[in-house]
C-alpha cells in the first residue's frame, strides 16, 4: 500500500491517560510498521473545558514514551496548521458546501423545545433523537430568521431510507439503517464546528489512510 497516513488526534480536556496512550502506540506502530506517516493534530474545539498546560504536558509523555510524529502543531507538515481552532476557515468552507448542496441545514430550536422534546421521548420510551422539525425550513424563512438575529446551529441532512455501509479492517462491512439515524450537528450556535465535522474535514484533508478507534466509537461510525 502506498502513502499511509495515521494520526493521533486528542483533546486538551484533560491530561494524557492510559488509555490515550495506548491509541497513541497502536497507531505509531501501525504507521511505522506499513512504512507511513504518524500525524499530531490537536482538536480543541471544546474551548469550554480545555485544561491549561495539556497539549504541552502530552508532548513530553509522547516524547519520553518514544513517539516520534512526522508532521504536528510543534513541528509542523504540508497540511498546517494541525490545531483545529487555527483552522476554522476551512470548517467554513466545508459547510457552505453542504449548506449549497442541500447536505445540511439551519436548525433555530430552542434548548427548551429540544428539553420538552426528549422528555416527550423518554415517556413514551423512545430513543432520544432530534425529529427534524427544521429540515425542510425555506430558504427564504431561513434567510429571515438569521436576519432577525434568532441562534441556530447547522445540522447533517441524513438520508432517511436505505442504508449506510462503511468498512472496517477488522469487522469488514458494517451497515447501519439511515432510518436510525439522527440529524446531529456539525456547527455549534457559536460558529465552531463539533467533535464530528471537524474530525472529518482533517482526516479528508490530511489524507489520513487509517484510524484507530475501540469498540465504544462503532454506533458513531455513520456520522464520520
Amino acid at each position: 500500500m502506498n502513502k499511509i497516513r495515521l494520526r493521533f488526534a486528542p483533546s486538551p480536556t484533560g491530561f494524557l491517560h492510559i488509555g490515550n496512550l495506548r491509541s497513541a502506540l497502536f497507531g505509531y506502530l501501525i504507521a511505522k510498521n506499513l512504512g507511513g506517516k504518524f500525524i499530531l493534530r490537536i482538536e480543541d474545539t471544546d474551548q469550554k473545558r480545555e485544561v491549561d498546560g495539556a497539549v504541552e504536558k502530552l508532548l513530553d509523555i509522547l516524547d519520553w514514551v518514544g513517539i516520534k510524529f512526522d508532521e504536528g502543531p510543534h513541528i509542523g507538515g504540508p497540511f498546517a496548521p494541525y490545531t483545529q481552532t487555527e483552522r476554522l476557515a476551512i470548517y467554513q468552507k466545508y459547510i457552505k458546501e453542504l449548506l449549497d448542496q442541500g447536505l445540511a441545514y439551519h436548525c433555530f430550536c430552542s434548548a427548551e423545545r429540544l428539553e420538552t422534546m426528549r422528555n416527550e421521548q423518554a415517556a413514551q420510551k423512545l430513543s432520544p433523537r432530534y425529529d427534524r422539525h427544521c429540515r425542510n425550513l425555506s430558504k427564504t424563512e431561513v434567510e429571515q430568521r438569521i436576519a432577525a438575529g434568532e441562534k441556530y446551529v447547522i445540522r447533517q441532512k441524513m438520508p432517511l431510507t436505505g442504508e449506510v455501509v462503511v468498512f472496517d479492517e477488522l469487522r469488514g462491512k458494517i451497515k447501519f439503517q439511515a432510518s436510525d439515524l439522527e440529524d446531529h450537528v456539525l456547527i455549534k450556535s457559536d460558529g465552531v464546528p463539533t467533535y464530528h465535522f471537524a474530525n472529518i474535514v482533517d482526516d479528508h484533508l490530511m489524507e489520513i489512510t487509517h484510524v484507530t478507534r475501540g469498540d465504544e466509537w462503532l454506533p458513531s461510525y455513520p456520522k464520520n
